[in-house]
């Protein structure tokens, strides 16, 4: 696909106009295009902001708790992650990237566990596959060797809960990543309300899920500027609704990711219609729910350190090829067959 007409959701809302590829850049203008390969919604890019693509070629039990299925060191995820072989691993990975490339991601940033060995699987995993990968990593042991080997070839560290782990050695993890000027990020209030305070201590780039977050945590998140990672589908496997309305009216910057492959695909716009089914439209508008992913999603991907040729401020473009009449709805009733990609030498 070279062209395209119809809707260009830019700053916030949805415009006339068309896109062209002109010397291998892609082009927008307010103008429509007849004569368009393709037409319908023209579309960012997404960002997915929270994934742990490593566990997707596990097979889940129909119902599980929070701490029998992630929980380190001994839920089902971890204790199989021991054991995978490696070619089966990388081929599960990669089968989840291609899909996370044919649904109009351009980046993903994945909590990546195994240590240096799980780093180095899932850059092999990514190799052709047009998608950039932020890869936090996680050491095995608080060996500083590991943890500056994994910190030398990873964007940052991914970690659990503050009630997994002992607090000193997440300390510890913060000050090498924030020395080397890379993300910390951990997962925050998901299966019970923890310790905020300790968690703004260890002064994370970004937290994931603050299901359980009271009405004060998430004032003093706003305030210290740190965006939150919801996961619709995985929070719905568990039971769990994060409390959306209030972290957007308290002002915090809040993005969308779908967690665990072994729990969801890796595709966004599924996300969002996960999204919609939790929240009706008199908790959250359409438009809420779009900036959240179309706007939020890449803003988050920009705000964090040390990320160079992997931040992007401004997107690609995809194209729904669907009715531009009512954008939300065709978006909400989006099949992965309808997305068409522009020829630019990446994923068709």
């Amino acid at each position: 696909m070279k062209s395209a007409s119809g809707l260009i959701f830019k700053d916030g809302e949805f415009v006339k106009g068309s896109a062209r590829l002109e010397n291998g850049k892609l082009i927008l203008s307010e103008e429509s295009d007849p004569n368009a390969d393709v037409f319908g919604l023209i579309l960012p890019k997404t960002v997915n902001c929270h994934t742990h693509l490593g566990d997707g070629f596990i097979r889940i039990p129909e119902k599980s708790t929070v701490e029998e299925l992630v929980a380190p060191p001994d839920g089902l995820k971890h204790r199989m992650l021991r054991n995978v072989k490696e070619q089966e691993q990388i081929s599960s990975m990669k089968e989840s990237i291609t899909l996370v490339a044919r649904t109009g991601t351009s980046h993903f940033i994945d909590f990546r566990e195994s240590g240096l060995e799980g780093t180095r699987r899932l850059l092999m995993a990514s190799l052709g596959t047009g998608v950039i990968p932020v890869i936090l990593g996680r050491p095995d042991s608080d060996d500083v060797n590991e943890i500056s080997a994994i910190l030398n070839v990873a964007d940052g560290i991914g970690m659990s809960a503050i009630s997994d782990m002992e607090y000193e050695y997440l300390v510890n993890l913060s000050v090498h990543a924030r020395s080397t000027e890379k993300v910390f990020s951990l997962h925050a209030s998901e299966a019970k309300r923890e310790d905020f305070q300790k968690i703004l201590e260890l002064k994370p780039d970004l937290l994931v899920h603050m299901v359980h977050a009271s009405d004060d945590d998430m004032e003093s998140c706003a305030s210290a500027g740190i965006p939150v990672v919801i996961c619709p589908g995985s929070n719905a496997y568990f039971g769990l609704k994060p409390p959306l309305r209030k972290m957007l009216d308290a002002g915090i910057t809040v993005c969308l990711g779908s967690d665990n492959a072994m729990l969801s695909e890796p595709n966004m716009l599924e996300e969002l219609r996960k999204l919609r089914t939790m929240f009706p439209i008199t908790e959250i508008t359409d438009r809420e729910m779009l900036e959240i992913l179309f706007i939020n999603c890449r803003k988050v991907l920009n705000s964090l350190p040390g990320l160079g040729a992997a931040n992007s401020n401004q997107p690609d473009f995809f194209v729904l090829e669907a009715p531009v009449d009512e954008p939300f709805l065709s978006i909400m009733g989006s099949e992965t067959e309808n997305i068409r990609m522009f020829d630019m030498g990446g994923i068709p």
